[in-house]
């Protein structure tokens, strides 16, 4: 992630923009690398060399990832530099300052380097008085502190780490260092007093502290794994931590009283410590301290307790890890960095809008400046004096690392709303812009491209709300990766960088210049709370370069390089990181320094290197990337050699992923010990199977022999191997012949003892395929194999020369698979015919089928002649049902063959066809019955003969009633049919009287019968009406209404749909 604001160096061009060559030269370097002569009057301190500023072209400037390609020969020997972006680069502003809200950290500015690393005095007391009675004589003695001149009581505590700063009182005398002493000592002392309390303290020292200062530089150090030595605040062991551990023992076991307390004392593994008057003792800490890292009890003779909060850590858990328990007092980082003892960066809980911010930094201007003006070389001055704790405390707020994704991004966003003040088009412009931070990390050519997860300072920008004299400690970036910092407005920063060549050079000056510091807290470098001025690096041959980044310029800072700076006002800038292939070698050695000091990594790298190469890359891409995949392939092939040399022989395949070709979909499992994520390959135990450690920390995953522990691996060596081939062929083909040397050479064969002799990795191999053979080719026998299998997992993760083995393990699998299918299913066959009741499962044919019809048997199974049998009555069952189900068979017969395939022990697809047919048969014949029984009593609907005919005709059964049915069908239809004439051709009134006297003797509900008996009721009844009116014409007058009502009765008469209704007569009259 982006550490607390990038810093920007030096050179710029301008003849590379007609494109005459491919990098800028120094002839296009602007006077005084990048910074012109009128600037430097107020810019950095001429003693700090300038990084090179780069003026891209409006052609250079449209790619941003092959600019920093062309300019890296140039700038990278820096370590940072500056970037002036051309003329119409000008993105519309996208915060709203007056109402961005944010929190501030604390930061003491006085603290940054004029500091003491936490001790505690009271443990320091009881081991300098022990130091008196044991070389001075004294009894009991009980020194009265010595005390300044003012009378202020002088604390020995501060004094000795003060001292030890400098190298001691001899190095502080022959540097003339007793006046920084006597700041870091005494902070509260008056600035004019210091030159005669220079000499007092001095005089002080010597008298009371100086042999003891002897006597601690002679005791042994306990050092870090390549790390200089942890120093003891104290001359003894801490016997206040040793009190602790028996308090504690004593605790839990109280219940078995002090003595035997006492005798699980004596009796318990000692830790190795400074010897004391008599051998300490240390009771089995497995019992009553868990580390907190690793979670775990065990390993208790290597367990280290804070002698502050008592908490405990093995030494291989701490970070970085120890060798062995240091001597003296020793503090966990919490303790280090508790309210009491904290420096740097202190969150407040507050946020703080921006205006409030501006007032604040204006009274600490005003507190330094009053109302002056000063140059920048006078506030850089003012800075580093304040850093030294030459001119009292300064406290600052600093809005930093704030997520863009929370607080709003600097650049326009198509996420975010367009001001009404920018112009639409201008801001999507800017929005897809490549030198906009929010996609500069997916840019074409970064291998953060697969990354799917908004990591913030990474993926996701961070802000930062700067303020006079706040700073961005020195630091590197996480995993080493570059950094990009634009400055939005404001004031400009101050950036100093170190070149990423020179990063061990600087590392070695810090902890020489600060060793108490780094003794306390050896990865401090980490924690970006600790500055020092370019002066002393300089002073000890370590190259710094500086950089003043104006609004509107972006600062680059390169791999592993350190940078640090400050800020010259209020300004905003905004930051992320990138990687560029020609990172890959530099994420490397991050990943391994994050190994080491047990830090939690922003990605897995093992995965971001496998994810790359095999989505592929470009051509200027594989160089780099070929280093780094055969560096992954030879360190994962050598830890996995030696784990398989120790006895760790069970393997598994780790469970795919369900997008491999993204990072950051699915998180990995960490290693407890080192933190790291466990991509390639992890080691497991049963008794904790929770928790996973990488190959290099299994001994530390519990006490377990190594047989007991499995090895977990994504991928084969094999398959490594060839995507390593595939990046060296497509990088160059000459490489060919380097890679099968290095993939596939028998320089070196892991060898191990077995049964009495040392046997390589391949003869164990050959030896066990031999076996296998032998075991395929005999009676199966589910031990043997399960055996067998178990001893092909130390050969499975293996490279191409244990293919042999994958494939015979693949036949063990399949063999074992088949015969142990063929077992079940006879057994479940048995277990059917030896069930009284048939509870039992059946088995299915279909699988018995398939497992017998296998043309090449994986395996000798001597049982399945057994189960053959089964499939072939299986057959002919089968057979005999369908053939009584193609043809017309008696349901008895049916009922009985489904009575033997409900016997028969294997279930048959079939009988649930055949049992359909029975059901379906019965419940026909039953309704045939009910309708042949009411065709006696009564009338039959015709539907519902149409119905049973419908259902008659997929009937596969034989039964008397389908053709008594079918006999009743056919005369109801005869009457439909008749119904249907008369009701197409209306018959006369006599005709339809006849029609319906006949059918009356035919017991059938015919929907077009009912229609013809309505017809002739109405037409009966018109007839009669008719006849009515008629008969009494003679005796009306009323001539109209009897015209009127003969034609409505006409009318009415014609819509019967029955002929010869006396319509002449009715007409007439």
């Amino acid at each position: 992630m982006v550490e607390k604001d990038v810093p920007g160096p030096t050179p710029s061009s301008s003849s590379s923009r007609r494109g005459a060559s491919p990098l800028p030269t120094a002839g296009t370097l602007t006077p005084a690398m990048g910074i012109s002569a009128a600037a430097r009057g107020s810019g950095v301190g001429s003693s700090v060399p300038e990084a090179p500023v780069f003026r891209p072209t409006e052609e250079e400037f449209g790619d941003p990832l092959a600019y920093v390609a062309r300019i890296r020969p140039l700038a990278e020997p820096y370590g940072i530099c500056r970037i002036v972006p051309p003329p119409s680069w000008s993105p519309p502003p996208a915060l709203d300052v007056c109402t961005l809200s944010f929190p501030t950290k604390r930061q003491p500015i006085h603290r940054l380097l004029a500091r003491l690393a936490p001790a505690d005095p009271d443990t320091f007391l009881l081991d300098y008085r022990r130091f008196l009675h044991r070389h001075r004589g004294r009894k009991k003695p009980k020194p009265k502190l010595p005390a300044l001149s003012d009378g202020r009581p002088l604390d020995l505590c501060r004094l000795f780490h003060a001292v030890k700063r400098f190298g001691g009182y001899d190095g502080a005398c022959a540097g003339k260092r007793w006046a920084d002493v006597l700041r870091l000592v005494d902070d509260k002392a008056p600035r004019h007093a210091f030159s005669v309390s220079e000499h007092v303290i001095a005089q002080l020292y010597y008298e009371h502290l100086y042999q003891y200062e002897h006597f601690t530089n002679r005791l042994p150090s306990q050092s870090h794994d390549d790390q200089p030595p942890v120093s003891a605040s104290s001359a003894n062991i801490s016997i206040r931590r040793q009190k602790k551990r028996l308090r504690k023992t004593s605790n839990t076991m109280g219940h078995c009283g002090g003595s035997t307390s006492a005798k699980t004392a004596a009796s318990a593994p000692k830790q190795k410590r400074r010897k004391v008057d008599a051998t300490a003792t240390v009771v089995n800490e497995a019992m009553d301290q868990v580390c907190e890292q690793c979670n775990s009890g065990l390993h208790g003779e290597v367990m280290l307790l804070c002698d502050r909060c008592d908490k405990g850590w093995h030494l291989y858990c701490l970070s970085p890890p120890l060798e062995s328990v240091p001597p003296g007092n020793w503090y966990c980082s919490e303790c280090m960095n508790s309210d009491r003892n904290c420096f740097g960066f202190v969150h407040r809980r507050k946020t703080c809008q921006v205006e409030t911010f501006r007032k604040f930094e204006e009274r600490v201007r005003k507190r330094w400046f009053g109302h002056k003006n000063p140059s920048r070389v006078q506030v850089e001055k003012q800075f580093w004096e304040i850093v030294e704790g030459k001119v009292g405390e300064l406290e600052v707020m600093y809005g930093s690392d704030l997520d863009t994704s929370i607080y709003g991004s600097g650049f326009p966003r198509l996420c975010d709303p367009v001001p009404s003040s920018v112009d639409p088009v201008m801001w999507h412009k800017y929005c897809s812009s490549p030198w906009n931070l929010n996609n500069f990390p997916n840019l074409p050519g970064s291998v953060l491209q697969t990354v799917r997860d908004n990591i913030a300072g990474v993926m996701v920008p961070w802000l930062y709300i700067g303020m006079l004299f706040s700073s961005f400690c020195w630091h590197v970036e996480d995993h080493c990766f570059y950094s990009i910092n634009y400055l939005h407005w404001g004031e400009p920063k101050c950036w100093y960088g170190v070149p990423g060549a020179e990063a061990n050079a600087f590392e070695k000056v810090m902890r020489n210049a600060l060793p108490d510091l780094f003794d306390a807290q050896p990865d401090l470098l980490f924690h970006l709370v600790t500055m020092l001025s370019p002066s002393i690096l300089q002073a000890n041959g370590v190259p710094v370069y500086s950089v003043i980044q104006e609004p509107g310029n972006f600062v680059i800072t390169f791999p592993r390089s350190f940078h640090g700076g400050f800020n010259f006002g209020l300004n905003c800038a905004e930051a992320v990181n990138f990687a560029p292939a020609d990172w890959l070698p530099h994420g490397g050695i991050g990943a391994e320094l994050y190994r080491l000091y047990r830090k939690a990594p922003v990605l897995s790298h093992e995965e971001l290197l496998y994810v790359v190469a095999k989505n592929g890359v470009d051509n200027e891409s594989l160089p780099y990337l070929q280093g780094e995949i055969e560096r992954l392939f030879v360190k994962e092939k050598k830890c996995r050699e030696e784990l398989w040399i120790t006895g760790i022989v069970k393997s598994n395949l780790m469970p795919p992923k369900n997008n491999p070709n993204f990072i950051g979909s699915e998180e990995d499992p960490t290693c407890i010990i080192c933190r790291q994520y466990l991509y390639l390959s992890a080691v497991s135990c049963n008794c904790r199977l929770s928790s996973y450690v990488c190959l290099e920390h299994w001994k530390h995953l519990c006490e377990c022999s190594p047989e007991k522990h499995r090895l977990l691996y994504r991928h084969t060596l094999a398959e490594l191997g060839d995507l390593v081939c595939e990046v060296s062929k497509a990088n160059l083909p000459r490489e060919n012949v380097k890679q099968n040397s290095l993939l596939h050479s028998d320089v070196f064969l892991p060898t191990r003892k077995d049964k009495d002799q040392y046997m390589s990795y391949t003869q164990l191999a050959e030896d066990w395929l031999s076996k296998a053979d032998h075991i395929l080719h005999m009676p199966f026998l589910d031990t043997a194999y399960a055996t067998a299998l178990e001893d092909a997992e130390q050969f499975l993760w293996g490279d191409h020369n244990m293919d042999s083995v994958r494939n015979m393990s693949a036949k063990l699998i399949e063999g074992r698979k088949w015969a142990s299918s063929v077992r079940k299913c006879l057994s479940q066959i048995d277990g059917f015919l030896h069930c009284k009741e048939n509870c039992s499962e059946k088995v299915n044919y279909v699988e018995i089928k398939e497992l017998a019809a296998v043309r090449c048997k994986p395996c000798y199974e001597p049982s399945l002649a057994q189960l053959q049998v089964y499939v072939d009555k299986g057959e002919i069952m089968i057979n005999e049902i369908n053939n009584a189900l193609s043809s017309r068979s008696k349901v008895d017969y049916l009922e009985t063959l489904y009575s033997r395939a409900l016997e028969f022990p294997v279930e048959l697809t079939e009988t649930s066809a055949l049992s359909c047919e029975i059901s379906s048969a019965k419940s026909w014949l039953k309704k045939a019955c009910d309708c042949l029984e009411q065709n006696k009593r009564g009338i039959v609907d015709i539907d519902f003969l149409n119905e049973l005919k419908s259902e008659m005709v997929c009937l596969r059964v034989l039964v008397p009633e389908i053709n008594l049915v079918s006999e009743l069908w056919k005369e109801a239809e005869a009457w439909r049919i008749r119904c249907r004439s008369y009701l197409q051709d209306p018959p006369s009134l006599k005709e339809l009287e006849s029609f319906l006297l006949v059918v009356d003797g035919a017991n059938f509900s015919i929907p077009e019968l009912n229609i013809l008996m309505q017809r002739y009721s109405g037409a009966c009844s018109w007839v009669n009406h008719a006849n009515n009116i008629v008969g009494k014409l003679l005796e009306r007058n009323d001539y109209d209404n009897i015209v009127e009502e003969l034609t409505g009765i006409l009318k009415d008469g014609e819509s019967l749909g029955v002929k010869g209704m006396n319509f002449p007569l009715l007409r007439k009259s």
